[in-house]
């Protein structure tokens, strides 16, 4: 039977490319299953034999680097053992270098000190006390009711006699002070010079005045 379409092309119904294919023309036994089966084992076992030979070449390459290191561990053995005794010298090397110049520094100190010394007056007793102690306070500051709240780092401490006894061996001791007091060389790392002790005494049947001083470092 003849159909005739008169409706224009672009109003007409297009027909589905999937009328023109009959699924029943296919036959199961024609498509490449086995092919496409193979193909993918295939590939499965180059996948597994690449990674057996991946496997390989990193075990190879780890033995190799573990000879190498085998092979250096004794030269970086002995070269962390230089490394030490190095730092171990240089420690001492900067103690000592410290310690000359503190030394240097007391000797400076020790020099002024003399050179500070008034007639009248001599030491029995030099030494550094590095317990720190309390600030001093003044005598305003007692009498307004400011006590030593917080320690200093140590202080130099001076004994020793005065020739004269009384108020005249207070005042040579006071004199004494401060000579220290005036000498910057010696004054410029204390904070402050004090008497913290005086009494009379008695040396080879003298009468003398023993006093003690404290200078308070900064």
């Amino acid at each position: 039977m003849i159909k005739i379409n008169l409706l224009p092309q672009e109003l007409r119904k297009r027909e589905s490319i999937f009328a023109k294919f009959d699924i029943s023309t296919i036959s199961l036994q024609s498509l490449p299953v086995f092919n496409i089966i193979a193909i993918i084992v295939g590939g499965l076992i180059m996948l597994q034999l690449a990674m057996f030979f991946i496997g390989i070449y990193s075990k190879l390459s780890l033995v190799s680097l573990t000879r190498k290191y085998n092979a250096i561990l004794p030269q970086k053995n002995e070269a962390d053992r230089l490394k030490k005794e190095v730092d171990i010298i240089n420690k001492k090397a900067a103690a000592i270098d410290e310690l000359m110049a503190k030394r240097f520094s007391w000797a400076k100190k020790l020099n002024a000190l003399s050179d500070s010394v008034t007639p009248g007056v001599w030491f029995t007793d030099l030494y550094y006390d590095e317990r720190p102690v309390p600030k001093p306070v003044s005598v305003g500051e007692q009498a307004a009711g400011i006590r030593a709240g917080y320690a200093m780092p140590g202080a130099l401490v001076i004994a020793g006699y005065a020739s004269s006894m009384g108020e005249h061996g207070a005042a040579l001791v006071g004199k004494f002070i401060q000579s220290l007091k005036d000498n910057q060389a010696f004054y410029s790392d204390f904070s402050d010079i004090q008497l913290v002790s005086i009494k009379s005494d008695k040396v080879d049947n003298q009468e003398v005045m023993n006093f003690r001083i404290v200078c308070f470092f900064k």
